[in-house]
């Protein structure tokens, strides 16, 4: 019920005079929860056109949208035969060539600010399961951290990782999971390798889950007590640039407090991202926190709070939480204890 309903407030406000085609797979995923088709609206009626390898999977998960097959190799022929312009699409969201044929075809304007602005601020049955997609994650790494054992390798740990979540209901992974032993926790971006774990050595793990279509992003660090030091400094800066979180801060506010943390911590140049991004549809979208952002906080808005500090040779820290914007404040979305020693 309330996915059709998110739905339904959705295609409301995206109706125009004419045709609006969404055609990006992370828009039409926002739209329906799913993806593989491109998306029809106007003031009457909303079509999904697909292919027809993807007609009945499509059906199945989304019951309240027609969903019909569009000529093999090309979608954008069915769409004269289904609305008239004129024509609005989410140009921005598309590679040079879609948009190209779009605008050329059916002089088609853009909405992708308009779109934008409305995947910014979650709704009740988004924000519900993007919790759902981080408990999952997080009820999986709680399983994960269990079965770890003195000298398995980072590939290993990934792979249970990502089997307990798809256990756990999870439709995909939102990221190529991260696991980073030792020294290569210093790799923000870390590949799993072989390297394997000893007892006494940091363990990094970034991971997240799907479910229907939106997504989570967590991380967690193991921290033996001679690097303590590291995780008290990066939990801080994540309390104090929390505490800031509200509707109407910049997000380039939000950073500089983490930064300030790391920097009377003498760690400010170990610090090498932004604070931390928008999720929902896609793992990273607006509002984006760092030091060139222009974003400002709107309530709806989820974002991370991910401040790392990092030390090539030596290992590093990062600690990440999920956090919904409030009116006058912020809700921490996880559950799973920011600090693991």
């Amino acid at each position: 019920m309330y996915a059709e309903q998110s739905y339904r407030r959705k295609v409301e406000l995206l109706k125009r005079n004419g045709c609006v085609i969404i055609a990006s797979p992370s828009n039409v995923r926002w739209l329906v929860g799913t993806e593989g088709g491109i998306v029809l609206i106007d003031e009457t009626k909303e079509v999904m056109v697909a292919p027809k390898l993807e007609l009945d999977r499509i059906r199945k998960s989304v019951e309240w949208i027609e969903v019909i097959e569009g000529p093999r190799g090309s979608l954008w022929k069915k769409v004269r035969d289904l609305c008239s312009g004129p024509y609005y699409a989410d140009l921005a969201y598309l590679n040079y060539s879609q948009a190209n044929s779009l605008v050329s075809e059916f002089k088609a304007k853009d909405v992708s600010k308009e779109i934008a602005r409305l995947r910014r601020s979650k709704d009740e049955y988004e924000l519900k399961t993007i919790k759902s997609a981080l408990k999952i994650a997080e009820d999986a790494f709680k399983i994960t951290w269990e079965e770890l054992r003195e000298g398995i390798t980072e590939l290993q740990a990934a792979g249970i990782l990502e089997m307990r979540m798809r256990e756990l209901g999870a439709q995909e992974y939102a990221f190529n999971t991260i696991s980073a032993f030792g020294e290569n926790s210093a790799e923000p971006h870390h590949i799993p390798s072989a390297r394997k774990w000893g007892l006494n050595e940091i363990a990094l793990f970034d991971f997240g889950a799907v479910v229907n279509g939106f997504r989570s992003d967590i991380t967690r660090t193991f921290a033996p007590d001679r690097r303590s030091e590291w995780m008290i400094a990066v939990l801080e800066a994540v309390n104090e640039s929390m505490k800031a979180v509200r509707e109407g801060v910049r997000a380039s506010d939000i950073d500089a407090i983490a930064r300030n943390v790391l920097k009377e911590y003498g760690y400010e140049k170990a610090f090498i991202h932004g604070l931390g991004h928008g999720v929902g549809a896609d793992i990273h979208e607006p509002p984006y926190l760092s030091p060139s952002s222009n974003d400002v906080l709107v309530e709806g808005d989820v974002v991370t709070i991910e401040p790392g500090i990092y030390f090539q040779g030596e290992g590093g820290i990062r600690v990440e939480q999920m956090v919904v914007v409030k009116r006058n404040g912020w809700e921490v979305l996880n559950e799973l204890p920011a600090l693991w020693y």
